[in-house]
Parts: C-alpha cells; structure tokens; sequence
C-alpha cells in the first residue's frame, strides 16, 4: 500500500534523506492523525518505512498526556472549552492544537541510548526555526522544572522572553515503545508525537487551561511576538530543513 492510500488525504510526500521523509498533510482532524501515526509506527518498527515526520494543522481540540491523573483533569482546565478533548499517550499534560498552529509527529526508531539527544533535537528543530525569524528562543532542558516542587531539571519546548517573561511558543511531548530487533541492530525505541509550534495561533484557546500545567497565559505565538501574520508555507520551508540537518544523524 502507498502512503498515500493510506493517508486518504491530500499529501505532499517530500525526502530529505534515504533515512528521513516528511510528510505534509494539511489540515487533518485529530482522531485520523493518531491513527495514522499508530499505522506508521507499525510500519517503521517492522522496518518497512524510513524514520517518518507528518507535519499538519489540527482543528481545533484539546489533548491530555499520560501525566495527568484522573482526578487532575478539572484542576487543569479553567473554563468551557468549547472543543474536544482527547487522552492520549504522548508525556506532558494538557495542550490545545488548532488553525495556525503547526503541529511536527516523529515517527521514528532510534537506538534506546540515543533517546535524550532525540528529545533535544527536536526541540532544537523549533527553536532554531524562530531563530531564523529574529527570535531570540531559548531550551530551558537544564531549568528545575516548577512543576516538579524543585526535584526534576528539564523544561521542554521552545521559550522567549516577552517583557522579561519566559512565554513557550513550541510544546514537546513523546510517546515511546519497545520495538523488536532485526539482525545486528542495538536496543531500539520506536516514537510518536512531537512538538506543535505556535505560528498564527489563536491563544486564547490556550487561556482557557493551564497548558502543560503553566499558567493559563504561559503561552505565545510567532504571530504575537512579530507582531503580523506568519506565511505558514515558509514556516514550513523552514522545518523542513531543520529537520533534514538535525535529525536522526546517528
């Protein structure tokens, strides 16, 4: 089967590397985006697909990772959502997706031991694509996470200071498995999920939770801080050869 039989969407399938391919999908409700990514998984892990990254937008809903306890969920949200909201597998608590934001899925199978320099390449990919557009983002990955009352160091994402304000304006969040091992391969771990990078976001769909567990106005957009729209398509550009010079060089 192509992949795009499979996508049953419109696809611009674009290789950056023989180990690396993205694909653009355009705007895809969430439900089929995560089944989507679950086919994939299935077919990197057997191997039969190259290290994969969909680039889409969503409309609008809401996701809540696998940190977030049952009895956690009302404390997260602080008014009507007004859209959907979805449990889902990725690390992290509770985000929004919508229009103009773009959303990066990592499809892919790495060696087990290569899995922290995974997550900061990732991360790297967003930050360096607003710094190509004059903003100054930052990784807080070596910052005590709040969050955590003082214990765990790491922050994922990509921030900004606005007004001596650290705002994220990209979200990380992963899911990982356990993958079988073809003939001389290391110990490998097969991923899903990714970052969604705030370009002509409408925030305040943000402002009615408290994204990542933050506060409800933790949240910026490129849009926002540049103060005019984005051109989404050159955003796009931009990714893509981030991801062609970052990831999965091992």
């Amino acid at each position: 089967m192509s992949l795009e039989a499979l996508v049953h969407s419109p696809m611009r399938e674009v290789k950056l590397r023989d180990d690396l391919t993205v694909l653009e999908l355009g705007v895809v409700d969430y439900h089929k985006a995560l089944a989507l990514q679950e086919r994939l998984s299935e077919l990197r892990r057997a191997n039969k697909i190259p290290n994969t990254v969909i680039l889409l937008e969503h409309p609008h809903v809401y996701t809540i990772g696998k940190d977030v306890k049952d009895n956690e969920v009302e404390s997260l949200v602080r008014e009507e959502l007004g859209a959907e909201i979805i449990q889902v597998q990725r690390g992290g608590k509770i985000t929004y997706h919508g229009p103009g934001q773009l959303v990066a899925y990592f499809i892919c199978k790495i060696p087990f031991d290569r899995y922290p320099g995974f997550l900061t390449q990732i991360e790297d990919v967003a930050i360096e694509t607003l710094k190509s557009y004059g903003i100054k983002a930052y990784s807080r990955k070596e910052e005590i996470d709040p969050r955590s009352h003082g214990k765990v160091k790491g922050i994922r994402g990509a921030w900004c200071y606005i007004n001596r304000v650290p705002k994220k304006i990209a979200a990380q969040g992963l899911e990982f498995r356990g993958t079988p091992r073809f003939d001389n391969e290391p110990p490998m771990i097969s991923t899903m999920h990714g970052f969604a990078l705030n370009v002509n976001t409408d925030l305040a769909y943000f402002q009615r939770i408290y994204p990542c567990g933050f506060d409800y106005d933790v949240m910026s957009s490129m849009k926002e801080i540049k103060g005019e729209e984005v051109d989404m398509e050159k955003v796009r550009d931009v990714v893509r050869q981030q991801l062609k010079e970052r990831v999965g060089l091992w």
